[in-house]
């Protein structure tokens, strides 16, 4: 058995903990921090998580450590159905490539093998049942669903469960076992058994508590009301019908325990559910919940039809079907718990390891080769002369299993506890302990209990990771390579992240060589401890740990900086222009910052959605913020710079729910809480009534964060704010969402139920959300993409507008609440050559982003959101002239349409569609040049006034971009030295795999795999195309009846042209059939299936 333990991360600013990878070959194990970055840490390490089966988290239940989980989740979950996916494609294509003669010639070899295999069992002596695993070997490979066991402290189920609003997936069942005191082993003596074990290690659960604790148990609750358990046609786990048939006290472990069967649903239902996308219930009309995709049954064709409910009227009470919502989101909160101090560290132990096998021994005592294996895993045989041999005849002696403890101490207050466990004294759990890896706090690595302890355990290897001890050294080597090299070319706008590879980052209290002289190794990454089969240091795989900066200076090409300077050169002639002419731009020294400019995942290159926006006399206000963001932050700035920002912090804003928009804002709001209040501040909100505005002017009085976003994103907050006190009770957390699709002077916002915002009646509110946030107003839309996305316009006292797009289709609605703004930033998902994919994926392509940016009047346009098919560059070259359709969204039903969803392709045949067009949607379309708007726009009765071509001025973002409004002009002057130091890093990349065969197979893999997936595309859209046409082909003509009678003369429609451009006629076919179905547009119920089809092949894992 070959195993070993590998560090993924060590404290930096980007990554906030500790992790590993326990790889015992046939799988692997977690260990360890799950924090924001260790995904992306593992892409950059090219370190796989295939093969994860169990994840076991160290510390206390706290976003530092959890806060990548969801993630990682998201990550394993599609690999696996992808994976699965392939395998069955594999088989499928092995059945096809074989001939009926090579099938039957298969079938006789292994006929041929069972039957002698069959035969030397019987003549050692054993039967077939005992060795079922050999008949598995060669029999049927079964295909069966991976599951991910997640092992953790108190409230690791809640926290899961509050993601139920964002995440929903059936790729991969996930159990999480939860170590609650009540739980806990209380056996002292030497024979503790294991908390868990499978087939190859054992794992000892060492929860461990503070010497003191701050808070006293909390009292008994009477029973209270339970929001989830009258859910119709839903059977939710519930105490109360339990408490109707028999007498039960009102325990607290009660309620607890029921409490916990209802996370445990919710978590199943998330990534085990039976629920299917197109099954639908009937129901009444009145009792619906609005808004819904509704439909009823064609009494005289059996057929299913959109029904459109009265808009001002009442509901009849007629049958209708509706999509029924997952599970899940029938949960419409959770019950609360409360913050936990125990923090979880492990013992992990291998079996005892069985000697190595003598194939000599085993000849010479005349036994059938075919029965080695059993020999081997402990079973007694016969020889062929009839002689019984044991194992310990053919194995050499057996030896004691090794292992390895992680130790996670947030603060010296658990030293204690940690000390004075028993398993420390226990020979059965020591006994071939080899390593302790300690996680430690600021400090706990100087404390003397430490040194005390390492010194009495000194034959074990004690691997110190820790935040004052751990450089901050670089962890993603691709974005700062690529950083400094744009730091080079451009230095005005990219600055090189602030690391440092020696000292540590904050000085430790006590004598670091002090510490070294008991003996520890300091954690660095990629560091390997082998354990199996025998304990040993090996080197990382790169000699060099951290990123020579130096080297990436040095390697950068003459003739890149070259075309540098002379496009600094160009900068400094325009700068004088722009004084001798003046630039007519308000707010020229407000900053934009891209802290992530990729979609979907982190990757190598490019980080998930966040932008900072630095108004100066107003304040900074951050748009989306995805996982890793406050990562990103402290590479940016040094630690006082960065407090300063975050003391300037006025609000967050969140466009929709998907996680690579918003993970991060947990990290970030703690952050700001940290740099304006104490830790011991806590709100008093007994004064605030609910729904009282007074009090809401009187809330803001106090320095708070404002949060904008959608209810949903408000609930995920609140609920995990019983966990850990990470700052919700200093947030303004607003419900914000369009008036109407005509409004574009104010957004109806909701705190708390009262009716707050920037232009409501009241002028003291007025002037007070303004005073606060610092801004003037702020208007929001819906967008095409999911359900609940919003793109916001937010415009200050000085005159300058700043839109956001988030994600989205071109939307009309988003040009008409940012007519004239200064700022746009705008997603540019898809170059133009994959715009099939944009429309199915509900994103926008560059050129789409740029007729946005035209049509509204935009002065600037920053492109941001690029698809990790573009890690460095996209194609400049796709900004082209054509023409963008707008596409504004429709109401969809639950929450299942706003989480990450992965439906089984057995069932994206999906008959019902969630954001199908009512009859009567208004589209319209605008050119893409940047410098005029297309006759055939409808913006309303009066069209925005666009700029002239020279005026709107485009760059493409990058993560660390920091420009000025002012700059934003400049940045195309560098784009020929971009693309040149692009093409000259790819030439290089691919001279490197010439040099190395393995390299150059994988990317031969990588590009046949590419190949494949884009063939599938190419002819699942060629399908969609074919079936649009048909169906619009069939669907053209109306039918028009003369004197009321059913079969009149028909008459020929007027044609006209539907949304898509194509002229809609009658079919033949349906002037024949008689029937009456009067339609008012294409039914896209077929053409949306099969691009959800499209859309999920293809999609990433968020």
């Amino acid at each position: 058995m070959h195993s070993y333990i590998q560090l993924l991360s060590t404290p930096t600013a980007d990554t906030a903990g500790t992790a590993m990878i326990l790889d015992v070959g046939k799988q692997r194990y977690l260990f360890g921090n799950i924090h924001e970055g260790l995904q992306r840490t593992c892409i950059q390490r090219s370190s796989r998580l295939s093969k994860t089966s169990d994840v076991f988290i160290t510390g206390k239940t706290e976003w530092k450590n959890v806060g990548g989980l969801f993630g990682l989740i998201l990550t394993l979950a599609d690999a696996n159905a992808a994976a699965i996916m392939s395998e069955k494609e594999r088989a499928r294509l092995r059945k096809l490539d074989e001939t009926p003669e090579q099938l039957a010639a298969k079938a006789d070899k292994l006929a041929k093998h069972e039957t002698e295999r069959k035969q030397a069992l019987a003549e050692a002596g054993l039967d077939l049942d005992e060795n079922i695993g050999v008949t598995e070997k060669y029999g049927k490979h079964q295909l069966t669903l991976p599951n991910l066991t997640i092992h953790g402290g108190e409230n690791l189920t809640h926290t899961v469960a509050t993601g139920r609003r964002f995440i929903f997936r059936k790729g991969m069942p996930v159990d999480i076992i939860e170590q609650s005191e009540a739980q806990e082993n209380k056996q002292t003596s030497d024979e503790r058994d294991p908390d868990w074990m499978d087939d190859s290690i054992q794992v000892w659960k060492l929860p461990i508590r503070p010497s003191v604790e701050s808070e006293a148990p909390g009292a008994v609750s009477p029973p209270r009301k339970r929001s989830f358990d009258e859910f119709a046609g839903v059977d939710l786990p519930s105490p109360r019908n339990e408490i109707a048939s028999v007498d039960h006290p009102y325990t607290a472990e009660y309620f607890k325990d029921k409490d916990q069967d209802l996370r445990q649903f919710v978590v199943t239902e998330m990534f085990n559910s039976q629920w299917r996308l197109d099954a639908l219930s009937e129901t009444s009309l009145p009792d619906v919940k609005m808004p819904a995709v509704l439909w009823i049954r064609n009494a005289e064709t059996n057929k299913l039809e959109r029904y459109y409910p009265p808009e001002d009227g009442p509901y009849p009470n007629i049958k209708v079907l509706v999509r029924r919502p997952w599970p899940g989101a029938l949960v419409e909160k959770l019950p609360p718990t409360k913050p936990s101090k125990t923090a979880m560290s492990y013992i992990v132990r291998h079996y005892p390891q069985r000697g190595k096998f003598n194939p000599g021994k085993a000849r010479a005592l005349n036994i059938h080769h075919l029965v080695w294996s059993t020999l081997q895993d402990g079973v007694t045989v016969k020889s062929r002369d009839g002689v019984s041999v044991t194992p310990d005849m053919v194995l050499e002696p057996t030896r004691k299993g090794g292992g390895f403890a992680i130790v996670d101490l947030p603060t010296r207050d658990y030293l204690t506890d940690m000390v004075n466990r028993p398993e420390w004294n226990m020979p059965r759990i020591m006994d071939g302990l080899q390593a302790i890896v300690w996680n430690l706090g600021p400090g706990v690595a100087r404390s003397p209990a430490i040194q005390a302890f390492i010194q009495q355990h000194n034959e074990l290897k004690h691997i110190i990771s820790a935040s004052d001890i751990s450089p901050n050294y670089i962890t993603f080597d691709s974005t700062a390579a690529l950083i400094i090299r744009l730091n080079q070319i451009d230095s005005q706008r990219y600055n090189i992240p602030i690391h440092n590879n020696i000292s540590p980052v904050v000085p430790p209290p006590e004598d670091v060589g002090e510490a070294k002289d008991v003996g520890y190794i300091e954690a660095i990454r990629d560091f390997h401890l082998q354990l199996e089969p025998q304990l040993q240091i090996q080197e990382p795989p790169t000699k060099q740990p951290f990123l020579n900066t130096r080297q990436v200076l040095e390697c950068t090409p003459k003739e890149v900086l070259e075309l540098a300077k002379h496009a600094r050169d160009d900068v400094v002639s325009d700068r004088l222009m722009e004084k001798l002419t003046g630039q007519n731009l308000p707010s020229q020294d407000a900053e934009v910052i891209c802290l992530g400019t990729g979609s979907s995942a982190p990757s190598k290159y490019r980080n998930v959605s966040a932008t900072l926006l630095r108004v100066p006399g107003c304040g900074s206000y951050l748009f989306d913020c995805g996982e890793g963001t406050l990562g990103q932050l402290r590479r940016l700035y040094n630690p006082s710079e960065l407090d300063s920002v975050l003391r300037d912090l006025k609000a967050i804003w969140i466009s929709h729910m998907h996680a690579d928009h918003h993970l991060g804002t947990t990290s970030v709001i703690k952050a700001w809480r940290e740099a304006n209040h104490s830790l011991e501040e806590r709100q008093v909100e007994t004064g605030f009534v609910r729904g009282n505005p007074t009090s809401f002017v009187e809330a803001i009085q106090e320095k708070r964060l404002f949060l904008f976003a959608g209810e949903q994103m408000i609930r995920w907050l609140e609920e995990y704010s019983s966990v850990e006190a990470y700052g919700y009770d200093k947030l303004i957390a607003i419900k914000t969402q369009p008036a109407t699709s005509k409004a574009h002077r104010f957004s109806f916002m909701d705190w708390r139920g009262a009716q707050v915002g920037f232009r409501t009646h009241d002028p003291i509110m007025n002037r007070a959300m303004m005073e606060a946030t610092g801004m003037k107003n702020l208007v929001s839309c819906f967008v095409d993409h999911c359900q609940g996305a919003q793109a916001v316009t937010v415009r200050f006292h000085t005159g300058f507008g700043f839109s956001y797009s988030g994600d989205c289709r071109p939307s009309e609605d988003f040009v008409r609440i940012g007519k004239g703004s200064t700022v746009l930033v705008h997603e540019a998902t898809f170059n133009d050559d994959m715009d099939s994919d944009a429309k199915a994926k509900k994103h926008s392509t560059m050129s789409e982003a740029v007729g946005v940016a035209s049509a509204m009047g935009a002065k600037r346009l920053i492109l941001t959101h690029f698809s990790q098919r573009y890690q460095k560059l996209p194609n400049l070259g796709a900004l082209d002239n054509a023409e963008v359709m707008f596409n504004d969204p429709q109401p969809s039903q639950d929450d299942a349409d706003n989480a990450d969803v992965t439906v089984d392709s057995k069932e994206t045949h999906s008959s019902i569609e969630a954001y199908e067009p009512v009859p009567g949607q208004h589209m319209s379309t605008t050119s893409l040049t940047t410098g005029r708007t297309s006759p055939t726009s409808s913006l309303g009765n009066s069209p925005p006034s666009s700029p002239t071509k020279p005026e709107l001025k485009v760059a493409i973002a990058f993560d660390f971009l920091r420009v000025r409004v002012g700059d934003i002009a400049h940045i195309e002057k560098f784009t020929p030295t971009l693309q040149r130091l692009f093409e000259i890093l790819e030439e290089d990349e691919k001279a490197k795999a010439q040099e190395n065969p393995g390299e150059v197979a994988r990317r031969k893999k990588e590009e046949q795999k590419q190949q494949k997936r884009e063939n599938q595309e190419r002819i699942a859209r060629e399908k969609l195309e074919a079936k649009a046409r048909r169906n619009a082909g069939s669907r053209t003509f109306r039918r028009n009846r003369a004197d009321n009678k059913r079969y009149g003369d028909l008459v020929l429609a007027d044609s006209t042209e539907d949304s898509a451009g194509r002229e809609t006629q009658r079919s033949e076919s349906t002037l024949a059939g008689g029937g009456e179905t009067d339609i008012e547009h294409p039914d896209r119920t077929e053409v949306n299936a099969e691009e959800a089809r499209i859309s999920k092949r293809a999609s990433s894992p968020f």
